[in-house]
């Protein structure tokens, strides 16, 4: 399948994961808001998903070696039941339900959440009473719909860190483990569903040095961020986010 690809499909793929992984680099989620949809337009969807969450947890990874220190553990731990429970949903209708309609759905949703949070980008407020009870459902729903959309589970995570106001190193590091933790998960499931064939292994090939790259930028640009640019630029992702979302 890849090998058919005319030059200029194979150039805008390449651009695609450089710009999707430093945007991921600097923010810790957001890749695969990006990728999936954008990929989709010159390859399958079934070959995209399972190669970019692959990508994604390699990236993850690297992550974490170097902002380990950073994580706040305690909230990877309280989510993490609640994540691998929405993947194992996510996994069994994989291959039962049109995703189109709820994705779109999704994406407006993260739309007009991304507007109210431009508007209140630079505010800091205390966490809201029922938070806990918010992250559980969204950690959940994350891993239903990352697992059957494979660009939707980054914005969840997102909103809840977004209302504890975490620091934008604690808040990147830990956004970027506990994604790491929910596509292992899911590629164990796309695995045992037969995914990953010899084209979906060529895609990963492909597409490791190209998402090192992108990671390598992110990292620069996600340091030199100041924290009320951050959250704006959190904001803003989620809308484009969003719209990709939309447009999938």
């Amino acid at each position: 399948m890849i090998e058919s690809q005319s030059v200029l499909e194979i150039v805008f793929a390449a651009l695609v994961l450089v710009i999707a992984y430093t945007v991921r680099g600097a923010t810790g989620f957001g890749g695969q808001a990006i990728a999936v949809p954008l990929l989709a337009l010159v390859l399958p969807l079934q070959t995209v998903v399972p190669a970019i969450t692959v990508l994604t947890a390699l990236s993850s990874f690297t992550y974490w070696r170097r902002d380990r220190d950073k994580i706040k553990w305690s909230e990877i731990v309280r989510l993490l039941p609640f994540t691998l429970i929405g993947v194992m949903a996510g996994l069994y209708v994989f291959q039962q339900v049109d995703p189109r309609t709820l994705t779109r759905a999704f994406g407006g949703f993260v739309i007009l959440y991304a507007l109210f949070s431009l508007r209140s980008a630079g505010a800091v407020s205390a966490p809201p009473r029922f938070a806990r009870l918010i992250g559980a459902l969204l950690s959940a729903a994350s891993g239903a719909l990352g697992a059957i959309f494979g660009a939707a589970a980054g914005p969840l995570y997102v909103i809840y860190f977004n209302m504890l106001r975490l620091e934008k190193e604690v808040f990147r590091a830990t956004v970027t483990t506990i994604l790491m933790f929910q596509a292992v998960a899911r590629i164990a499931g796309y695995a045992q569903l037969g995914f990953y064939d010899r084209t979906v292994m060529l895609l990963i090939v492909a597409g490791l040095p190209l998402m090192l790259i992108g990671a390598r930028l992110g990292g620069i640009m996600g340091g030199r961020i100041e924290q009320h640019v951050f959250n704006r630029c959190v904001a803003a992702l989620l809308l484009v986010s969003g719209v990709a979302l939309i447009l999938k």
